[in-house]
Protein backbone atom coordinates (compact mmCIF):
# COMPACT_ATOMS: atom_id res chain seq x y z
CA UNK A 1 0.00 0.00 0.00
CA UNK A 2 1.38 3.43 -0.95
CA UNK A 3 -0.35 6.74 -0.30
CA UNK A 4 2.11 9.04 -2.03
CA UNK A 5 0.05 12.20 -1.54
CA UNK A 6 -1.02 11.24 1.96
CA UNK A 7 2.58 10.54 2.95
CA UNK A 8 1.92 7.01 4.19
CA UNK A 9 3.99 4.16 2.81
CA UNK A 10 3.99 0.44 3.38
CA UNK A 11 7.21 -0.73 1.78
CA UNK A 12 8.81 -4.10 2.16
CA UNK A 13 6.40 -4.94 4.95
CA UNK A 14 7.46 -1.86 6.95
CA UNK A 15 5.15 1.05 7.71
CA UNK A 16 6.99 4.29 6.96
CA UNK A 17 5.45 7.56 8.08
CA UNK A 18 7.54 10.63 7.26
CA UNK A 19 8.52 12.52 10.43
CA UNK A 20 7.64 15.82 8.76
CA UNK A 21 4.45 15.90 6.70
CA UNK A 22 5.94 18.54 4.38
CA UNK A 23 9.17 16.67 3.75
CA UNK A 24 8.92 13.51 1.63
CA UNK A 25 12.51 12.65 2.60
CA UNK A 26 11.95 12.67 6.36
CA UNK A 27 11.27 9.11 7.57
CA UNK A 28 12.11 9.53 11.22
CA UNK A 29 14.01 6.41 12.26
CA UNK A 30 13.65 2.68 12.83
CA UNK A 31 11.48 1.28 15.60
CA UNK A 32 14.63 0.48 17.56
CA UNK A 33 18.36 0.17 16.97
CA UNK A 34 18.18 -3.59 16.87
CA UNK A 35 19.76 -4.75 13.61
CA UNK A 36 16.53 -6.27 12.29
CA UNK A 37 14.66 -2.98 12.81
CA UNK A 38 17.51 -0.98 11.26
CA UNK A 39 17.50 -3.25 8.21
CA UNK A 40 13.74 -3.01 7.75
CA UNK A 41 13.87 0.78 7.98
CA UNK A 42 16.74 0.98 5.48
CA UNK A 43 14.89 -1.31 3.08
CA UNK A 44 11.77 0.85 3.29
CA UNK A 45 13.68 4.07 2.67
CA UNK A 46 15.51 2.53 -0.30
CA UNK A 47 12.19 1.47 -1.85
CA UNK A 48 10.98 5.05 -1.73
CA UNK A 49 13.98 7.25 -2.54
CA UNK A 50 16.45 5.09 -4.51
CA UNK A 51 17.05 6.49 -7.99
CA UNK A 52 16.67 3.02 -9.53
CA UNK A 53 13.87 1.92 -7.20
CA UNK A 54 12.17 -0.09 -9.96
CA UNK A 55 15.32 -2.24 -10.17
CA UNK A 56 15.48 -3.11 -6.47
CA UNK A 57 15.49 -6.86 -5.80
CA UNK A 58 12.99 -8.35 -3.36
CA UNK A 59 14.86 -9.52 -0.27
CA UNK A 60 14.17 -10.30 3.37
CA UNK A 61 16.03 -7.47 5.11
CA UNK A 62 16.10 -9.28 8.45
CA UNK A 63 18.49 -11.91 7.04
CA UNK A 64 21.38 -9.44 6.70
CA UNK A 65 23.94 -9.02 9.47
CA UNK A 66 24.32 -5.27 9.02
CA UNK A 67 22.51 -2.47 7.15
CA UNK A 68 25.67 -1.97 5.08
CA UNK A 69 25.43 -5.56 3.84
CA UNK A 70 21.79 -5.02 2.88
CA UNK A 71 22.56 -1.87 0.89
CA UNK A 72 25.36 -3.59 -1.01
CA UNK A 73 22.92 -6.35 -1.96
CA UNK A 74 20.35 -3.81 -3.17
CA UNK A 75 22.62 -1.73 -5.41
CA UNK A 76 21.78 -1.51 -9.10
CA UNK A 77 24.56 -2.60 -11.49
CA UNK A 78 25.94 0.90 -12.23
CA UNK A 79 25.74 1.92 -8.57
CA UNK A 80 29.13 1.74 -6.84
CA UNK A 81 28.32 4.33 -4.20
CA UNK A 82 25.17 3.69 -2.12
CA UNK A 83 26.27 2.75 1.38
CA UNK A 84 25.93 3.05 5.13
CA UNK A 85 28.60 5.01 7.03
CA UNK A 86 29.48 5.90 10.58
CA UNK A 87 27.37 8.92 11.59
CA UNK A 88 29.97 10.73 13.72
CA UNK A 89 32.70 10.40 11.11
CA UNK A 90 30.41 11.37 8.23
CA UNK A 91 29.17 14.49 10.01
CA UNK A 92 32.73 15.45 10.99
CA UNK A 93 33.90 15.06 7.39
CA UNK A 94 31.19 16.98 5.56
CA UNK A 95 30.36 19.62 8.16
CA UNK A 96 33.74 20.24 9.80
CA UNK A 97 36.23 19.01 7.21
CA UNK A 98 37.74 16.53 9.68
CA UNK A 99 38.71 12.94 9.02
CA UNK A 100 40.58 10.12 10.74
CA UNK A 101 43.72 9.60 8.73
CA UNK A 102 47.49 9.35 8.57
CA UNK A 103 47.19 12.38 6.28
CA UNK A 104 48.74 11.25 3.02
CA UNK A 105 47.65 9.75 -0.29
CA UNK A 106 49.62 7.76 -2.85
CA UNK A 107 49.68 6.96 -6.56
CA UNK A 108 51.63 4.51 -8.72
CA UNK A 109 54.13 5.94 -11.15
CA UNK A 110 54.68 4.40 -14.63
CA UNK A 111 57.27 2.03 -13.10
CA UNK A 112 54.77 0.73 -10.54
CA UNK A 113 56.38 2.45 -7.58
CA UNK A 114 54.14 3.77 -4.79
CA UNK A 115 54.65 7.53 -4.67
CA UNK A 116 53.28 10.01 -2.14
CA UNK A 117 50.96 12.34 -4.07
CA UNK A 118 49.34 14.41 -1.32
CA UNK A 119 50.16 15.29 2.27
CA UNK A 120 48.03 17.28 4.67
CA UNK A 121 50.26 19.80 6.39
CA UNK A 122 48.41 19.45 9.72
CA UNK A 123 48.52 15.65 9.96
CA UNK A 124 50.74 12.87 11.29
CA UNK A 125 52.34 12.51 7.84
CA UNK A 126 52.89 16.25 7.51
CA UNK A 127 54.43 16.50 10.97
CA UNK A 128 56.74 13.61 10.10
CA UNK A 129 58.06 15.56 7.12
CA UNK A 130 56.51 13.45 4.35
CA UNK A 131 56.03 15.26 1.06
CA UNK A 132 54.83 14.77 -2.51
CA UNK A 133 57.32 12.68 -4.48
CA UNK A 134 58.46 10.49 -1.57
CA UNK A 135 58.59 6.77 -2.36
CA UNK A 136 56.89 4.24 -0.09
CA UNK A 137 59.18 1.22 0.05
CA UNK A 138 57.55 -0.75 2.87
CA UNK A 139 54.46 -0.67 5.10
CA UNK A 140 54.10 -2.58 8.35
CA UNK A 141 57.25 -4.59 7.66
CA UNK A 142 56.10 -5.68 4.19
CA UNK A 143 57.74 -4.48 1.00
CA UNK A 144 55.55 -3.07 -1.77
CA UNK A 145 56.20 -6.24 -3.78
CA UNK A 146 54.96 -8.41 -0.89
CA UNK A 147 51.90 -6.23 -0.40
CA UNK A 148 51.07 -6.57 -4.09
CA UNK A 149 51.70 -10.33 -4.26
CA UNK A 150 49.73 -11.12 -1.11
CA UNK A 151 46.99 -8.52 -1.76
CA UNK A 152 47.43 -6.90 1.65
CA UNK A 153 46.79 -3.25 0.79
CA UNK A 154 43.20 -3.19 2.07
CA UNK A 155 44.25 -4.27 5.57
CA UNK A 156 47.80 -3.03 6.05
CA UNK A 157 46.83 0.41 7.38
CA UNK A 158 44.53 -0.98 10.07
CA UNK A 159 41.03 0.02 11.18
CA UNK A 160 39.63 3.49 10.59
CA UNK A 161 39.99 4.86 14.11
CA UNK A 162 42.33 7.16 16.04
CA UNK A 163 45.39 5.62 17.69
CA UNK A 164 46.12 3.00 15.01
CA UNK A 165 49.90 2.90 14.34
CA UNK A 166 51.78 2.06 11.16
CA UNK A 167 55.46 1.86 10.29
CA UNK A 168 56.65 3.06 6.89
CA UNK A 169 59.93 3.00 5.04
CA UNK A 170 60.00 6.20 3.00
CA UNK A 171 62.67 7.21 0.49
CA UNK A 172 63.26 10.89 -0.16
CA UNK A 173 66.01 12.20 -2.45
CA UNK A 174 67.48 8.71 -2.59
CA UNK A 175 67.69 8.22 1.18
CA UNK A 176 65.35 5.82 2.98
CA UNK A 177 64.13 6.33 6.53
CA UNK A 178 61.66 4.56 8.80
CA UNK A 179 58.66 6.57 9.98
CA UNK A 180 56.15 5.69 12.68
CA UNK A 181 52.71 7.26 12.21
CA UNK A 182 49.57 7.09 14.35
CA UNK A 183 46.11 7.76 12.92
CA UNK A 184 44.42 10.84 14.26
CA UNK A 185 41.74 13.39 13.45
CA UNK A 186 43.01 15.58 10.62
CA UNK A 187 41.69 18.96 9.50
CA UNK A 188 41.37 18.96 5.70
CA UNK A 189 42.52 22.09 3.92
CA UNK A 190 40.20 22.22 0.93
CA UNK A 191 42.14 24.92 -0.93
CA UNK A 192 45.81 24.23 -0.14
CA UNK A 193 47.32 26.28 -2.96
CA UNK A 194 46.32 29.51 -4.75
CA UNK A 195 48.67 31.30 -7.15
CA UNK A 196 48.56 33.91 -9.89
CA UNK A 197 50.80 32.84 -12.78
CA UNK A 198 52.04 34.92 -15.70
CA UNK A 199 51.48 33.28 -19.09
CA UNK A 200 52.71 35.52 -21.89
CA UNK A 201 51.35 38.58 -20.16
CA UNK A 202 48.09 36.90 -19.08
CA UNK A 203 47.34 36.65 -15.38
CA UNK A 204 46.19 33.08 -14.78
CA UNK A 205 44.67 32.04 -11.47
CA UNK A 206 45.69 28.57 -10.30
CA UNK A 207 43.64 26.92 -7.52
CA UNK A 208 44.20 23.47 -6.04
CA UNK A 209 40.82 22.28 -4.76
CA UNK A 210 40.78 19.05 -2.76
CA UNK A 211 37.25 18.50 -1.38
CA UNK A 212 33.73 19.96 -1.56
CA UNK A 213 33.29 20.17 2.22
CA UNK A 214 31.65 22.85 4.39
CA UNK A 215 34.93 24.70 5.20
CA UNK A 216 35.48 25.13 1.46
CA UNK A 217 32.83 27.85 1.36
CA UNK A 218 35.12 30.18 3.30
CA UNK A 219 38.34 28.95 1.71
CA UNK A 220 37.00 29.36 -1.84
CA UNK A 221 35.81 32.89 -1.06
CA UNK A 222 39.26 33.79 0.16
CA UNK A 223 40.93 32.25 -2.89
CA UNK A 224 38.63 33.87 -5.44
CA UNK A 225 38.80 37.19 -3.62
CA UNK A 226 42.54 37.11 -4.31
CA UNK A 227 41.94 36.23 -7.97
CA UNK A 228 39.41 39.03 -8.42
CA UNK A 229 41.84 41.49 -6.84
CA UNK A 230 44.56 40.28 -9.23
CA UNK A 231 42.16 40.85 -12.16
CA UNK A 232 42.55 37.35 -13.60
CA UNK A 233 40.31 36.28 -16.47
CA UNK A 234 41.69 32.78 -17.00
CA UNK A 235 41.47 30.22 -14.19
CA UNK A 236 42.96 26.73 -13.75
CA UNK A 237 41.18 24.58 -11.16
CA UNK A 238 43.27 21.57 -10.14
CA UNK A 239 40.82 18.87 -9.03
CA UNK A 240 42.98 15.86 -9.83
CA UNK A 241 42.39 14.31 -6.37
CA UNK A 242 38.96 15.78 -5.62
CA UNK A 243 36.46 13.01 -4.88
CA UNK A 244 33.52 15.39 -4.50
CA UNK A 245 31.42 16.46 -1.54
CA UNK A 246 28.47 18.73 -0.92
CA UNK A 247 26.34 19.95 -3.80
CA UNK A 248 25.91 23.35 -2.19
CA UNK A 249 29.70 23.78 -2.29
CA UNK A 250 29.69 22.78 -5.97
CA UNK A 251 27.01 25.40 -6.58
CA UNK A 252 29.15 27.97 -4.78
CA UNK A 253 32.17 27.17 -6.97
CA UNK A 254 29.97 27.39 -10.07
CA UNK A 255 28.84 30.86 -9.02
CA UNK A 256 32.42 31.97 -8.38
CA UNK A 257 33.46 30.79 -11.84
CA UNK A 258 30.36 31.53 -13.93
CA UNK A 259 28.20 33.82 -11.81
CA UNK A 260 28.94 36.95 -13.81
CA UNK A 261 28.96 35.30 -17.23
CA UNK A 262 25.73 33.32 -16.72
CA UNK A 263 23.86 35.18 -13.97
CA UNK A 264 20.26 33.90 -13.83
CA UNK A 265 20.81 31.09 -16.33
CA UNK A 266 20.28 27.40 -15.54
CA UNK A 267 23.33 25.80 -13.99
CA UNK A 268 21.96 22.27 -13.47
CA UNK A 269 18.84 20.25 -12.77
CA UNK A 270 18.37 17.71 -9.98
CA UNK A 271 16.20 14.76 -11.04
CA UNK A 272 14.79 12.13 -8.66
CA UNK A 273 13.01 8.87 -9.42
CA UNK A 274 9.60 8.89 -11.09
CA UNK A 275 7.64 8.78 -7.83
CA UNK A 276 9.52 11.83 -6.52
CA UNK A 277 9.55 13.86 -9.73
CA UNK A 278 7.69 16.70 -7.98
CA UNK A 279 10.89 17.19 -5.95
CA UNK A 280 12.98 17.84 -9.08
CA UNK A 281 14.76 21.15 -8.84
CA UNK A 282 16.52 23.71 -11.03
CA UNK A 283 19.54 25.66 -9.83
CA UNK A 284 20.62 28.88 -11.54
CA UNK A 285 23.84 30.85 -11.58
CA UNK A 286 24.11 33.81 -9.25
CA UNK A 287 26.95 36.32 -9.11
CA UNK A 288 28.68 37.48 -5.94
CA UNK A 289 31.48 39.89 -5.07
CA UNK A 290 34.02 37.08 -5.42
CA UNK A 291 32.78 35.87 -8.82
CA UNK A 292 35.35 36.29 -11.59
CA UNK A 293 34.22 39.21 -13.80
CA UNK A 294 34.66 38.88 -17.57
CA UNK A 295 35.94 35.33 -17.24
CA UNK A 296 37.59 34.10 -20.41
CA UNK A 297 38.51 30.43 -19.84
CA UNK A 298 38.34 27.80 -17.10
CA UNK A 299 40.69 24.83 -17.34
CA UNK A 300 40.18 21.83 -15.07
CA UNK A 301 42.97 19.37 -14.26
CA UNK A 302 41.49 15.91 -13.69
CA UNK A 303 42.27 12.24 -13.09
CA UNK A 304 40.18 9.17 -12.36
CA UNK A 305 40.01 10.46 -8.78
CA UNK A 306 38.08 13.55 -9.94
CA UNK A 307 34.56 12.41 -9.23
CA UNK A 308 31.05 13.48 -8.29
CA UNK A 309 30.81 17.19 -7.42
CA UNK A 310 34.00 17.78 -9.43
CA UNK A 311 32.28 16.44 -12.53
CA UNK A 312 29.09 18.35 -11.70
CA UNK A 313 31.02 21.64 -11.87
CA UNK A 314 32.68 20.78 -15.19
CA UNK A 315 29.45 19.59 -16.80
CA UNK A 316 27.32 22.48 -15.52
CA UNK A 317 29.81 25.17 -16.51
CA UNK A 318 30.40 23.95 -20.08
CA UNK A 319 27.27 25.41 -21.73
CA UNK A 320 28.13 28.89 -20.42
CA UNK A 321 31.91 29.36 -20.31
CA UNK A 322 34.91 28.27 -22.41
CA UNK A 323 35.82 25.12 -20.45
CA UNK A 324 38.86 22.93 -21.10
CA UNK A 325 39.85 19.69 -19.38
CA UNK A 326 43.47 18.58 -19.06
CA UNK A 327 44.80 15.35 -17.54
CA UNK A 328 43.01 12.01 -17.73
CA UNK A 329 39.36 10.89 -17.82
CA UNK A 330 37.36 11.52 -14.65
CA UNK A 331 35.81 8.80 -12.47
CA UNK A 332 32.25 8.97 -13.82
CA UNK A 333 29.63 9.75 -11.15
CA UNK A 334 26.71 11.86 -12.46
CA UNK A 335 24.52 10.91 -9.50
CA UNK A 336 24.30 11.86 -5.84
CA UNK A 337 22.87 11.01 -2.45
CA UNK A 338 20.74 12.42 0.28
CA UNK A 339 21.79 11.45 3.79
CA UNK A 340 19.38 9.70 6.20
CA UNK A 341 20.62 9.54 9.79
CA UNK A 342 19.55 6.63 11.99
CA UNK A 343 20.95 5.25 15.24
CA UNK A 344 24.74 5.75 14.98
CA UNK A 345 24.78 5.50 11.18
CA UNK A 346 24.03 7.39 7.98
CA UNK A 347 22.26 5.82 5.01
CA UNK A 348 23.38 7.43 1.75
CA UNK A 349 21.59 5.84 -1.20
CA UNK A 350 21.88 7.26 -4.70
CA UNK A 351 18.74 9.36 -4.91
CA UNK A 352 19.20 11.78 -7.81
CA UNK A 353 20.96 12.47 -11.08
CA UNK A 354 22.24 15.88 -12.14
CA UNK A 355 22.05 17.18 -15.70
CA UNK A 356 23.30 20.48 -17.09
CA UNK A 357 21.35 23.24 -18.85
CA UNK A 358 21.48 21.23 -22.09
CA UNK A 359 20.04 18.13 -20.40
CA UNK A 360 23.31 16.20 -20.46
CA UNK A 361 24.30 14.09 -17.49
CA UNK A 362 25.26 10.70 -18.88
CA UNK A 363 28.95 10.45 -18.04
CA UNK A 364 29.12 7.20 -16.12
CA UNK A 365 32.28 6.48 -18.15
CA UNK A 366 33.79 9.77 -17.04
CA UNK A 367 34.52 13.11 -18.68
CA UNK A 368 37.42 12.87 -21.11
CA UNK A 369 40.23 15.44 -21.34
CA UNK A 370 40.72 17.83 -24.22
CA UNK A 371 44.47 17.42 -23.75
CA UNK A 372 46.00 14.37 -22.07
CA UNK A 373 48.67 14.77 -19.40
CA UNK A 374 49.91 12.42 -16.72
CA UNK A 375 50.25 13.27 -13.04
CA UNK A 376 53.84 14.41 -12.53
CA UNK A 377 54.31 13.04 -9.03
CA UNK A 378 57.88 14.25 -8.56
CA UNK A 379 57.06 17.94 -8.94
CA UNK A 380 54.97 19.94 -6.45
CA UNK A 381 51.47 21.03 -7.38
CA UNK A 382 51.66 24.57 -8.71
CA UNK A 383 55.07 24.11 -10.37
CA UNK A 384 54.60 25.46 -13.94
CA UNK A 385 56.81 22.59 -15.17
CA UNK A 386 54.60 19.90 -13.60
CA UNK A 387 53.19 18.00 -16.60
CA UNK A 388 49.47 18.55 -16.08
CA UNK A 389 49.78 22.21 -15.17
CA UNK A 390 52.32 22.75 -17.96
CA UNK A 391 49.82 21.27 -20.42
CA UNK A 392 47.04 23.52 -19.11
CA UNK A 393 49.27 26.58 -19.53
CA UNK A 394 50.36 25.44 -23.01
CA UNK A 395 46.72 25.09 -24.02
CA UNK A 396 46.01 28.59 -22.71
CA UNK A 397 48.99 30.08 -24.53
CA UNK A 398 48.87 28.20 -27.84
CA UNK A 399 45.23 27.12 -28.09
CA UNK A 400 46.29 23.54 -28.89
CA UNK A 401 47.57 20.47 -27.06
CA UNK A 402 51.30 19.92 -26.92
CA UNK A 403 52.80 17.08 -29.00
CA UNK A 404 52.53 13.70 -27.21
CA UNK A 405 55.57 12.42 -25.35
CA UNK A 406 56.36 8.88 -26.43
CA UNK A 407 57.33 7.58 -23.01
CA UNK A 408 54.44 9.26 -21.21
CA UNK A 409 51.45 6.98 -20.56
CA UNK A 410 48.18 8.23 -22.05
CA UNK A 411 46.12 6.51 -19.37
CA UNK A 412 46.89 6.10 -15.66
CA UNK A 413 48.03 2.75 -14.32
CA UNK A 414 45.77 1.02 -11.86
CA UNK A 415 47.04 2.06 -8.45
CA UNK A 416 46.52 1.71 -4.76
CA UNK A 417 45.71 4.97 -3.07
CA UNK A 418 45.26 5.95 0.52
CA UNK A 419 42.01 7.85 0.74
CA UNK A 420 42.32 11.05 2.75
CA UNK A 421 38.77 10.42 3.96
CA UNK A 422 38.23 6.68 3.45
CA UNK A 423 35.12 6.39 5.61
CA UNK A 424 33.24 8.50 3.11
CA UNK A 425 34.70 6.63 0.14
CA UNK A 426 33.03 7.92 -3.00
CA UNK A 427 29.82 8.84 -1.18
CA UNK A 428 30.54 12.44 -1.98
CA UNK A 429 27.60 14.28 -3.35
CA UNK A 430 25.59 14.84 -0.24
CA UNK A 431 23.29 17.49 1.18
CA UNK A 432 22.03 20.20 -1.10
Amino acid sequence: MRWWNGKLFVLGGLLLTPGCMDDPFDFGGPRSCEIADQNEWVYGVMQHVYLWRDELPEVDPTTFEEPADLVRALRYDVDRWSRVSDRQQTDALFQEGKTISFGFGTRRDPDGRVVVATVHERSPAGEAGMKRGDLIEAVGGFTVEQLDEENLWSDIYGPHEPGVPVSLVVASSGEAREIELVKDWVDITTVPNVEVLDVQGKRVGYVVFSSFLEPALVELNQAFGDLVEAEVRDVVIDMRYNGGGLVRVARHLLNLLGGHAADGEVAYRVEFNEDLRDQNDVRRFSSSKNSIPDIRTVTFITTRSSVSASELVINALRPHVDVRVVGTTTGGKPVGSRHFAFCDKVLAPITFQIVNAEGFGDYFDGIGPDCTASDDLFRPLGDPDERALAEALHLLEMGTCSPPVEDEPTTPRRHHELQLHPEAGELLIGYF
